[in-house]
């Protein structure tokens, strides 16, 4: 009985281990949980142990005061015994997760422990940079699911609200932004102000009543708190919390706020989940092959896959901060803020001082897609950056094809993969690590993400009531899955611009050609060469252009055919 005792104390914090991250076999962990579920006194430990983990830290747990003595102890405090003890050895073996491969790192929330609550709906969720926000028309756009539409004034202040007319529910992304800055409905001109309130009904009367309806509550449109940080526009889904809103802090990274920094953020809506996405973006050890020869070959090579030396140091509600160690230098710091940013922090060892950061951002627009936004930021050549100054030579547009190269390379392996996924899940997405096989260290932050999905997020993105949560038919086409005008260029004010202008020199090119061969056909012999070789450049350069005018619309990447 004295054993008894001394095992319901000392081996506590070994049980907190354990239940943290010991790497069991499947049939052992059914034993553990099946044998023990009826005992409120294991369900008692199990969340003491959950409380001691939330942050990843592994804290020793006290017995209480309030316990009962050793000749209290019946059938079940012996199987309770009998299980510490089980743990305590595998302890003692060296079966911990952070020193097994991720594959282990399948989440410890049992089914009969509620999972701790996160509100998907008060958060701030990155939109689109605002230097490619076009402010003379309604941008709309999806959030959790739910339809809003986004304006900017003459003031140049952004205001956004839900996708509907109070008047006969018309989409108010269809109106225009009006002479005072607000946003008019097209089917009867209603008139909105950035808070929602009504400032214009042109059928109503100007006495009476009708007079009076701007001011009812109904006629007001449903508006949702915005802000812009680090050139971003962020939306905050739920309208019934502003004052939250306003005291909470967008995810963003104070390094590029820096002095001598500068940034150039791109964005695109892609075909798979914000999960799938999310845990494309915290994998780094796929960008040399999923990414191969893009932008010749500066982003990776799949010759350079290698392992990579991850380390979590801490997990909860909030996300992970993590680092990459490196052979040379300073590891690289990591950090994945719940639910949508995604940051790599890192130092140049070739250049002195130099510090650059690739942040990027999920944002769950629809079920089945998605928007990433990416961040490159640098505190070094300055002078190469794209921007509106007259030193600044590289376009903006230019450097979103770039990046739209890079995103290229993964879309079609993550449409069809979450796919695949939700077949072996079976609707049980908290089984995700039964389906994935991660023998690797390089896979942590992937089984860190999952894991704080299954353990905080509700398994699965928070969605707007209503919204059809189910994965949209496969798209086989890649012209259609990889559309670059669709997913990007029709809502961004420079590559649309930049398309714009490339149409019009081809066809002034045209042009010319054409009428220098008539020219060329009716003048005399001495002048016909000058004009047929002028008609033939102006052709051919006219066609070249072609395949720019093609970049906006489809590029396509095909892994097979890439040396």
């Amino acid at each position: 009985m004295q054993s008894l005792q001394g095992l319901r104390a000392a081996p506590s914090a070994a049980a907190a281990v354990a239940f943290s991250g010991a790497a069991t076999t499947q049939s052992s962990r059914n034993e553990v949980v099946g044998h023990h579920r009826a005992s409120p006194r294991i369900r008692e430990r199990r969340r003491s142990i959950r409380s001691g983990i939330v942050c990843g830290e592994r804290r020793k747990l006290q017995t209480s005061k309030n316990s009962p003595s050793a000749s209290s102890f019946g059938s079940s405090d012996l199987r309770t015994a009998a299980l510490v003890l089980r743990l305590w050895n595998a302890v003692h073996r060296g079966n911990s997760l952070r020193s097994v491969s991720p594959t282990a790192a399948e989440p410890t929330v049992e089914e009969d422990i509620a999972p701790a609550a996160f509100n998907w709906a008060t958060n701030w969720y990155p939109v689109i940079p605002v230097e490619d926000f076009d402010r003379s028309v309604p941008y709309p756009f999806h959030i959790l699911g739910r339809k809003v539409v986004f304006w900017c004034d003459k003031e140049g202040n952004f205001s956004c609200v839900l996708d509907a007319c109070p008047h006969r529910l018309a989409p108010l992304s269809e109106g225009r932004v009006d002479e005072d800055g607000c946003l008019s409905c097209s089917y009867h001109g209603w008139s909105f102000k950035g808070d929602g309130s009504c400032a214009k009904i042109p059928q109503a009367r100007p006495e009476g009543p009708e007079a009076k309806a701007c001011d009812q509550k109904k006629s007001r449109a449903v508006a949702l708190p915005v802000v812009v940080k680090q050139g971003i526009l962020f939306v905050w889904p739920d309208e019934n919390s502003p004052e939250l809103a306003s005291k909470t802090e967008p995810p963003i990274t104070p390094a590029v706020d820096g002095e001598g920094w500068c940034a150039v953020e791109t964005f695109r809506d892609l075909y798979y989940n914000y999960d799938t996405g999310m845990e494309n973006l915290v994998d780094p050890s796929h960008v040399p092959v999923a990414h191969h020869n893009v932008n010749g070959g500066i982003v990776g090579n799949r010759k350079q896959a290698s392992w990579l030396d991850l380390e979590v140091q801490k997990e909860g509600v909030f996300g992970f901060n993590a680092i990459m160690k490196k052979t040379v230098g300073p590891p690289s710091v990591h950090t994945f803020e719940a639910p949508s940013r995604f940051a790599y922090e890192f130092e140049l060892k070739n250049i002195k001082n130099a510090r650059a950061a690739t942040v990027t951002y999920c944002t769950p627009t629809l079920p089945g897609s998605c928007r990433i936004i990416v961040v490159n930021a640098r505190n070094f050549m300055i002078g190469l950056s794209s921007g509106p100054k007259w030193w600044q030579l590289f376009p903006r547009w230019l450097d979103h094809q770039l990046m739209l190269n890079l995103l290229d390379g993964d879309a079609a392996l993550l449409h069809g993969q979450e796919r695949y996924l939700a077949e072996r899940v079976d609707g049980k997405p908290e089984t995700w690590a039964k389906a994935f096989f991660m023998p690797a260290s390089s896979d942590r932050y992937v089984g860190a993400f999952r894991t704080w999905l299954t353990r905080f997020g509700g398994n699965k993105v928070g969605w707007f009531p209503g919204v059809d949560e189910r994965l949209p038919p496969l798209i086989t086409k890649k012209e259609d899955l990889l559309n670059r005008y669709t997913s990007h260029t029709q809502y961004c004010k420079h590559c649309r611009k930049a398309l714009a202008n490339f149409e019009f020199a081809r066809k002034v090119l045209f042009g010319l050609a054409v009428t220098a061969l008539a020219v060329g056909v009716m003048s005399d012999p001495s002048h016909r060469l000058k004009a047929v070789v002028f008609s033939v450049v102006s052709g051919a350069i006219g066609w070249w252009l072609g395949g720019w005018i093609q970049m906006f619309h489809y590029k396509g990447y095909d892994h097979g055919r890439i040396p």
